[in-house]
């Protein structure tokens, strides 16, 4: 049982915790020992590290954006087929008290082998490539990681290169190839390769949803009207502002997606708060210029993608949804797989993958297996290189907000929501 100590005065609690970096997100990280169970303290917790409900956390670790509010929880797998165990927790910023255990982070699990390693999680490390096998409690699905290992910790210098990140480091492989059905039970939840969604200006758009690590709806930007173009750039916040008109179409658009999978509990104004579903558009390689004023060369990618979650743009390409988009370009008679040109990927037999963001590229490999249909397809690889370095380790302040009155310690079982956030009767938790 890991404890949490108090200052002298008995005012903070000051638990462990990591900084990692994971591919073009940062993370606080946490063994599992060392926090309160979901449901028992440990929302409340996560958002107090943070610095919530201030936006940008200001008395608490920040993290103006989510992609730097994200957490990690891992521990020892009791699992025969896995090393560790590992929850994924988003914090939402732009919202007083609101965290999601509803979705994965591609670039946060790239951290969780290197962390693993530090803490001394895998026993009888071998220098040399190495193969962390992760199990998702988000999911309930395996995940995993390969990189290099010397004395027992994970290589930090490399010459991989990944956008939104400045310089290089060590590669390491992130493989989801079992997360299907992870959320609904079925890689295609609707039982359909594409579904057409009409809006209530009476406009149809054809959409391909897929539960594959993050749940993800796709539609063809040249389709959906109003201007699209696929070529949209969000502001430095993540802010849609063109084409007039896109941030209520694409809420409308989620909303539906996720009325097809059986998500009723959402409403206009709940899903603009959401991080999942996921809404992707694509489009056929086009020449661009990115944010910063990256150059895209039409020749060195297979399509363009810009990815809406909540009411923003993402920056880049998350992790989870490009190896979504991956999945779903790789089966003939999706949406994605429509605006690919001819070759292996677009006739079903897999290899490597290249999609143009907002600021660059993202490659990835993938190998599907169409035996059994494409409603039923597998894959034997579904990889995409990140990298990822420990930040800091340490110790971080709390506010005891229900202090001890004789204690100078107290395990983490017994510490109650109340401990840590004032706001904890008013947390919103998306499971």
């Amino acid at each position: 049982m890991g404890l949490f100590q108090h200052d002298r005065n008995l005012e903070q609690v000051l638990a462990p915790i990591t900084l990692v970096r994971g591919g073009s997100s940062r993370g606080f990280f946490f063994e599992g020992r060392n926090v309160p169970k979901p449901g028992e303290g440990l929302e409340e917790f996560l958002l107090a590290v943070r610095g919530s409900p201030d936006p940008m956390g200001m008395d608490g670790l920040g993290g103006d954006s989510i992609l730097q509010s994200k957490t990690a929880i891992v521990s020892p797998s009791a699992r025969d087929d896995a090393d560790v165990d590992y929850t994924f927790v988003q914090i939402f910023p732009d919202q007083p008290a609101t965290v999601t255990y509803k979705m994965n982070c591609g670039n946060i699990s790239a951290g969780v082998p290197v962390f693993a390693l530090m803490k001394n999680m895998i026993p009888n490390v071998v220098d040399g490539k190495l193969t962390v096998r992760a199990f998702s409690t988000n999911t309930s699905k395996m995940m995993y990681m390969t990189l290099d290992v010397l004395n027992g910790e994970a290589l930090v210098h490399g010459d991989t290169a990944i956008g939104g990140v400045p310089g290089t480091g060590a590669e390491i492989l992130v493989d989801f190839r079992d997360q299907g059905g992870g959320f609904t039970g079925k890689t295609f939840p609707t039982g359909n390769l594409v579904d057409t969604v009409t809006l209530t200006d009476g406009t149809s758009v054809d959409v391909t949803i897929m539960d594959m690590v993050n749940i993800c709806g796709f539609f063809d930007a040249r389709k959906f009207g109003i201007g699209c173009t696929g070529l949209e750039l969000p502001t430095p916040s993540g802010e849609i502002i063109a084409p007039p008109g896109m941030l209520p179409r694409l809420t409308e658009l989620r909303l539906k997606i996720a009325e097809l999978i059986g998500w009723n509990e959402y409403t206009a104004d709940t899903i603009a708060q959401a991080t999942l579903p996921f809404a992707v558009s694509v489009s056929a390689p086009q020449d661009y210029s990115g944010l910063g004023g990256v150059a895209v060369k039409s020749s060195d990618i297979d399509l363009v993608a810009r990815f809406y979650l909540e009411s923003i743009m993402h920056s880049a390409a998350p992790g989870s949804g490009s190896t979504c988009l991956a999945a779903a370009a790789a089966v003939p008679g999706t949406v994605p797989n429509r605006v690919l040109g001819d070759g292996g990927l677009k006739s079903g037999q897999g290899g490597n993958f290249t999609l143009g963001h907002p600021s660059g590229t993202f490659s990835l490999k993938v190998v599907p297996d169409l035996d059994a249909g494409p409603l039923n397809v597998e894959y034997s690889e579904l990889s995409f290189p990140r990298t990822a370095r420990i930040i800091s380790d340490g110790t971080v302040y709390i506010k005891n907000e229900q202090p001890p009155e004789h204690r100078a310690w107290v395990a983490a079982d017994d510490l109650t929501a109340a401990s840590f956030f004032l706001h904890g009767d008013s947390i919103d938790v998306q499971r």
